[in-house]
């Protein structure tokens, strides 16, 4: 079984709860960007697990571009977000997340992590009202806080458990 992580991360989050995906799977493994898409041929892999940032309650533009080229494919997705993973904002990316990768494909299973907030977009939180960003978060200020520790040991213990569950097992 060959295995390839593709992963788009703006802040380092998603490239970071990758990297341990990596480390902990077992077999044949590739890992890299998605900007290096073209070099590698998708047909050759038995399983791809798309890394994705959460934006707007979905897979980052970028990632999602990529997983919506795909078809016919055994997909997972490892994705990284600042909020509680126990919110309903969470549950809500986690289902997108799943429709997505479900469209075209064989989706087999997800994880989410928890990630820092960019300092562009907590730099852009201090500039407008919160309640104009993200009318529907009224702790916004308490989770870009909390989530500041992120990834974390906790995070890198979920993935682990994905990656024992779906590959190693």
């Amino acid at each position: 079984m060959k295995t390839l992580i593709i992963y788009s991360s703006q802040t380092g989050n998603t490239k970071m709860v990758c990297e341990k995906a990596f480390e902990y799977i077992n077999g044949e493994k590739i890992i890299i960007p998605i900007k290096e898409k073209d070099s590698v041929n998708l047909d050759e892999f038995d399983n791809i697990i798309v890394g994705t940032w959460i934006d707007k309650a979905n897979a980052n533009a970028e990632a999602r571009k990529f997983i919506n080229t795909l078809s016919n494919k055994k997909i997972y997705f490892i994705g990284s977000l600042a909020a509680s993973l126990e919110s309903e904002h969470a549950k809500k990316c986690f289902n997108n997340l799943t429709k997505l990768c479900s469209k075209k494909n064989n989706f087999i299973d997800g994880v989410l992590t928890r990630g820092k907030v960019s300092k562009d977009l907590q730099e852009k939180f201090t500039k407008f009202p919160l309640n104009i960003i993200h009318k529907f978060v009224p702790n916004m200020k308490e989770i870009i806080l909390e989530a500041d520790s992120h990834p974390n040991e906790t995070d890198f213990l979920l993935i682990k458990d994905f990656i024992d569950k779906n590959f190693n097992s």
